[in-house]
Formats: structure tokens, C-alpha cells, sequence
């Protein structure tokens, strides 16, 4: 839970201290780190009753179809779907698998 939190706040500083952050969209930085802390914390419940691979495996269904669902509600309630979304939500799944595995 503490390297949760010590992400978010790095991802959110980040925005305030380097000016060529400001090109990335809010909402970007805001899908990376909900799939991040969706995909870790589903991981770290799922491995107290299944094997690390099976919890490895089931947390990052968990953390696509969370971004999967998120962008079909968007998309049915006006707001639009937005790929950028999608891939900030593949780098947060992704980033999480790197640090639970290493």
C-alpha cells in the first residue's frame, strides 16, 4: 500500500515541477494510476487465496475490465471513449505487473 501511495504522489508532483508534464491530460495520469492501484490491490487480495500466478493473471483481468467498462460507459453516456485512455490504462496494468514481479 505505501508504494501506492508514494506513486500517486510522485504522478501528481511530477505534474506541478516538469513543464513538459503539462502536455499529458490530467484524466491520463488519472486512468495510469487507478489501473495501477486496481491491478495491484486486487493482486495483493487474489495471492492470500490463490496461487501468485493465478492472482497475477485474475488482477490484470480485473484492472482491463475495469478500463474496458469505463470506457463504454464514456462512450454510451456522451463523453466520448478516448484510446489514450485505454493506453494509459494498459501502462498502469503493465506498470503494476513490473513492480509485483521484481
Amino acid at each position: 500500500m505505501k508504494r501506492i501511495i508514494i506513486i500517486v504522489i510522485f504522478l501528481f508532483l511530477s505534474l506541478n515541477l516538469h513543464p513538459q508534464f503539462n502536455k499529458i491530460e490530467t484524466d491520463k495520469i488519472l486512468h495510469f494510476t487507478t489501473s495501477y492501484v486496481i491491478t495491484d490491490i486486487s493482486y495483493h487480495f487474489l495471492e492470500k487465496k490463490t496461487s501468485k500466478n493465478k492472482a497475477l493473471f485474475y488482477s490484470t483481468l480485473i484492472g482491463i475490465s475495469a478500463g474496458i467498462t469505463k470506457e463504454i460507459i464514456d462512450h454510451k453516456c456522451g463523453a466520448g471513449a478516448q484510446n489514450g485512455d485505454l493506453i494509459a490504462d494498459g501502462l498502469g496494468i503493465s506498470f503494476s505487473i513490473i513492480i509485483i514481479k521484481f
